[in-house]
């Protein structure tokens, strides 16, 4: 649970700002710690930036050498053997959100184990990317191929074939589609954005509406090319 206020306007919403500015390839890593940090009133867990280097060198030694395809099972499956599981069990709690806590406490959202994954194959040259799938974020590698690999973080990196992607849009949409329509790669800015979103509406379920109010102003920030600050800075 968030305990602390969030942090009133002030240099870590200019450093908000820089991180946001440009175009949609944005440093999703920098910017979902940077929010955290706000968010918990300058308070995050300490050991997220010491946690997240180990997972970075033990991808690169797991990868070194290997072809694409057993390069990102190997990365999925680090997260699964470090424990790295989706947080069924309270998965509106706003520290799936946060990146800081995710690493604290190996529980996320689909969308955050994803920023997870795609963060250390980037750091392991491993081309795995963000999959908005109707209801559940995936990820993947080879999208536009006739057998793309597909993984489910928040179960453990399950692999997913065709049938299960069939089923899986079922679930979410309540009628048969074409799956392979909806494979296509999320950039960054969409990923933080939909991570916000999130954020927001469980913030709100948790009864924290000056939070919440406080992620709606990082999403205005982090929706808009120009990255413009907020018209009424938090309190």
């Amino acid at each position: 649970m968030i305990e602390d206020d969030p942090l009133p306007f002030g240099p870590w919403w200019s450093a908000y700002q820089r991180l946001v500015v440009g175009d949609d390839e944005l440093p999703m890593v920098p910017v979902a710690l940077a929010f955290s940090h706000i968010l918990q009133g300058g308070y995050p867990w300490l050991g997220a930036e010491a946690q997240l280097h180990e997972l970075e060198q033990e991808a690169v030694r797991r990868t070194l050498g290997r072809p694409p395809s057993p390069a990102a099972r190997a990365i999925v499956g680090l997260l699964a053997e470090q424990g790295f599981l989706g947080d069924s069990e309270t998965y509106e709690d706003p520290a799936n959100s946060l990146l800081d806590r995710v690493l604290e406490r190996r529980r996320g959202l689909p969308i955050t184990l994803s920023l997870l994954v795609i963060h250390l194959g980037q750091h392991a040259r491993v081309p795995l990317q963000g999959i908005g799938f109707p209801g559940h974020f995936l990820v993947g590698m080879g999208l536009d191929q006739e057998d793309p690999l597909v993984f489910d973080p928040f179960r453990g990196g399950q692999e997913l074939d065709g049938q299960d992607l069939a089923d899986l849009l079922l679930r979410a949409t309540g009628r048969p589609g074409d799956w392979r329509s909806f494979l296509r790669p999320a950039p960054p800015r969409r990923i933080l954005e939909r991570m916000l979103r999130n954020l927001i509406a469980h913030l709100r379920r948790a009864r924290l509406p000056h939070h919440a109010e406080t992620a709606e102003r990082l999403l205005e920030m982090t929706e808009a090319p120009e990255a413009r600050m907020p018209r009424h800075p938090p309190d």
